[in-house]
C-alpha cells in the first residue's frame, strides 16, 4: 500500500504553500484517482510523490517503508510515471522507447539485457501494441502514444503506476480505451495506481477511490458514488449541475 501523510510543499519564492496537508492510502489491484481543476495542486502533488520535487514536511511510505531518503534509482523501482506530455528530442521506435522503462536496471555502461528485451516486448503485448513496434513514436497518434508511455512504465516492472492526467488531448473513444487498459492492469498485475483526473464522470467510472483536492487541500475522499456529488462539484467548479443515474452508474452533467 502506498501511503501519503501530510504533505507540504511550497515553491521558492513563494509565501503561500502549494500542497497544504494532504494525505491518502493507495491499495494494490485498484486505481485512486485525484480529482480537480485545473491549478487545484495535482500535478505538484505527483511530483512530491516521484521525487521530483521536494516537500518540507510530511511523509510517504510504501508497504510501510519510507522513501524519503531514496535515490532516484532506488524510487523509479517502486514509481512509474506517466506524465502528461512527452516529445522525445529523437524519433525513437515504439519498442525502444518501452524499453527507455529498464533504465534503472541497467548499469553504467551497460547495455539491456536479454530479460531487459524480453520484459520489453511482454509489456508492448500486454497493452496490444504490438503492431506499433517498429514505428516512429513521433508518428503515432495520441491514443498510441498514451499506451506506448503505459506500456514502458509496466516495462519498469514498478509496483506504484502514477499516471499525471492519461486523457489529455485524447478524443473521446481513446479516452475510454486508455482508462480501461489502465483498470485492466491495475487488477492483474496487482500494481497500486494513481492517476490525476479533471473530469468527474470519467473520474466515477474509473476509480475505485476518489481524492478531491482544491487549492492544494484535500476537501473530500472515499467511494466514487459517494464522493462525487451535487455540491461538491459546484464548490470546486463553480458549475450548477444535476447528478442521475443511468444502468446503475451516477453521471454528473451540467445545467445550461
Amino acid at each position: 500500500m502506498l501511503t501519503v501523510r501530510n504533505i507540504y510543499f511550497k515553491h521558492k519564492g513563494k509565501a503561500e504553500d502549494t500542497l497544504k496537508g494532504i494525505g491518502f492510502n493507495a491499495k494494490r489491484g485498484s486505481i485512486t484517482t485525484i480529482l480537480g481543476p485545473n491549478g487545484s495542486g495535482k500535478t505538484t502533488l505527483f511530483k512530491c510523490i516521484s521525487g521530483v520535487w521536494k516537500y518540507y514536511k510530511g511523509e510517504i511510505y510504501f508497504d510501510e517503508k519510507a522513501i524519503d531518503k531514496l535515490s532516484f534509482r532506488k524510487r523509479a523501482r517502486i514509481f512509474s510515471v506517466v506524465p502528461q506530455e512527452h516529445e522525445p528530442p529523437f524519433p525513437y521506435s515504439v519498442f525502444d522507447v518501452v524499453l527507455m522503462g529498464r533504465a534503472s536496471y541497467v548499469r553504467i555502461f551497460s547495455t539491456p539485457t536479454e530479460r531487459d528485451y524480453e520484459i520489453a516486448q511482454e509489456a508492448i503485448k500486454t497493452l496490444g501494441i504490438e503492431h506499433l513496434k517498429e514505428t516512429p513514436y513521433t508518428k503515432i497518434s495520441g491514443g498510441e502514444r498514451q499506451l506506448t508511455l503505459i506500456a514502458r512504465a509496466l516495462a519498469q516492472d514498478a509496483p506504484v503506476m502514477l499516471l499525471d492526467e492519461p486523457t489529455t488531448h485524447l478524443d473521446f473513444r481513446n479516452q475510454i480505451k486508455v482508462l480501461k487498459k489502465i483498470k485492466e492492469i491495475a487488477k492483474e498485475k496487482a500494481l497500486v495506481v494513481v492517476m490525476t483526473l479533471h473530469d468527474p464522470n470519467l473520474a466515477g467510472l474509473f476509480s475505485d477511490k476518489i481524492v478531491v483536492i482544491n487549492s492544494g487541500r484535500k476537501i473530500a475522499e472515499g467511494l466514487p458514488d459517494e464522493t462525487i456529488t451535487e455540491d461538491l462539484i459546484r464548490r470546486i467548479y463553480d458549475t450548477e449541475v444535476k447528478r442521475i443515474n443511468i444502468n446503475g452508474q451516477n453521471i454528473i452533467y451540467p445545467v445550461l
